[in-house]
């Protein structure tokens, strides 16, 4: 599918295929966030490597692992102290 954006006067002067890729991989993050695509979809979409889908989306404040800290906190409270 191909669709066409205006940009904004500023990003204009910046070469159309980094902003073609950026589009691309925020959309793909966005999609992540809301639960409509898994990780390992989201870098097969953008022909990435899972490692490199994981790094890119860190650097966007997505992070490899979804996890509550207060839900961490009880999990790992209900682990023995021995088994840590």
């Amino acid at each position: 599918m191909e669709i066409t954006v205006e940009i904004p006067g500023p990003l204009s002067e910046q070469p159309t295929d980094e902003l073609a890729r950026r589009a691309r991989l925020l959309l793909v993050i966005d999609e992540v966030r809301a639960g409509r695509l898994t990780r390992a979809s989201a870098a097969r979409a953008l022909d990435m490597t899972l490692d490199d889908f994981l790094i890119e989306a860190g650097r966007h404040g997505l992070y490899a692992i979804d996890h509550d800290v207060e839900e961490f906190r009880q999990e790992l409270g209900a682990i023995p102290k021995s088994q840590r």
